[in-house]
């Protein structure tokens, strides 16, 4: 089973559930005998919601609220790159549920050590102080929202909070906002392993050592 793909396919209806099997096609470019089976690979690991018959089957990742799948606080003498791993980890209970495994992965960037999420509002929050004078939407032309589907890679408040809904999508604290000549933005901490890959990329391209 290609564990990618997978990953791919639970982030896609994690992000839009209720999809078609011709939509969920088009977002993720998987198709035929493998979709159909990583169909059933998921739904008999109890991660895939199918509702509809036929052509009219609708999909979605099972989503659940049970006390013990609630990220716990980071402890406030860890500093605050723990206090943001804590959100971090609602991204990595989808790619655990459905690879098996969590990537766990830390990043060495600028002496410290972050996980995904708090090692791209590092660097963006890095290249917003080196260049003070730089605007939102010139942040945005080094950090496009492609490099993250759907959510990109930071917004606006206003806009963050409306992509986040109820649920903690973006650092949001005080402390984690980062301010521009132009008005402040929010990064995204939605990452897995694989969804950094591009943001890494333009980092590196950018000049930023990250190991």
């Amino acid at each position: 089973m290609d564990v990618k793909k997978q990953t791919k396919l639970v982030e896609f209806l994690t992000e839009t559930p209720g999809s078609d099997r011709k939509a969920i096609e088009k977002g993720t470019k998987i198709k035929g005998a493998l979709l159909t089976n990583l169909f059933k690979r998921l739904e008999e690991n109890g991660i895939l919601s199918v509702a509809g018959e036929g052509a009219e089957k609708k999909y979605s990742i099972k989503t659940k609220q049970k006390k013990e799948e609630k990220v716990e606080a980071a402890p406030a003498d860890k500093g605050e790159n723990n206090q943001e791993a804590a959100t971090t980890e609602k991204a990595e209970k989808v790619e655990k549920k459905a690879t098996g495994t969590r990537d766990n992965r830390k990043f060495k960037f600028d002496g410290q050590e972050y996980g995904k999420g708090p090692l791209v509002r590092a660097v963006v929050e890095n290249y917003a102080k080196k260049n003070p004078k730089t605007t939102i939407a010139q942040l945005k032309k080094v950090f496009p929202d492609e490099l993250l589907h759907r959510y990109g890679i930071f917004q606006e408040i206003k806009d963050a909070k409306k992509l986040s809904g109820n649920r903690d999508r973006y650092f949001m604290k005080p402390e984690q906002i980062i301010k521009v000549k132009d008005g402040a933005v929010a990064v995204c901490n939605q990452f897995t392993a694989e969804n950094i890959q591009p943001f890494l990329k333009v980092a590196k391209e950018q000049g930023f050592t990250i190991k």
